[in-house]
């Protein structure tokens, strides 16, 4: 079975992750379209639930995403997306497209060079 990876985006995004009725804080340092890995509180770490609902906080608005626990090594924690609405899918390709588009190397300014 052939395993799909989408490129992942360096990024230091804020995100607000639940647990019951207490609210935390996080750090999104790596994002692409299938998952994330993020700095989150000991308490989401070490928590026996492996889901997660979170909100995403991107300059253009908030995406809400289900997230399913998949590896924890130190204060990372590597998060599979499994649900997103439409709208947040739109956010979160919007946010990707841009930050991949500011990566790429910019032409060199300047006159232009003639062939001789």
């Amino acid at each position: 079975m052939e395993r799909r990876v989408s490129p992942r985006s360096k990024t230091s995004t804020q995100m607000a992750v639940g647990r019951g009725k207490t609210r935390f804080l996080a750090r999104c340092v790596e994002l692409s379209q299938t998952g994330m890995l993020a700095i989150v509180p000991k308490a989401v770490r070490e928590s026996s639930f492996e889901y997660l609902p979170a909100r995403l906080m991107l300059e253009t608005g908030v995406a809400h995403l289900l997230l399913r626990r998949v590896r924890c090594q130190n204060e990372l924690v590597a998060y599979l997306i499994v649900d997103l609405d439409d709208a947040s899918q739109g956010l979160l390709t919007d946010f990707l497209f841009d930050q991949l588009h500011s990566a790429l190397p910019k032409p060199p300014r300047g006159r232009p060079q003639r062939a001789a």
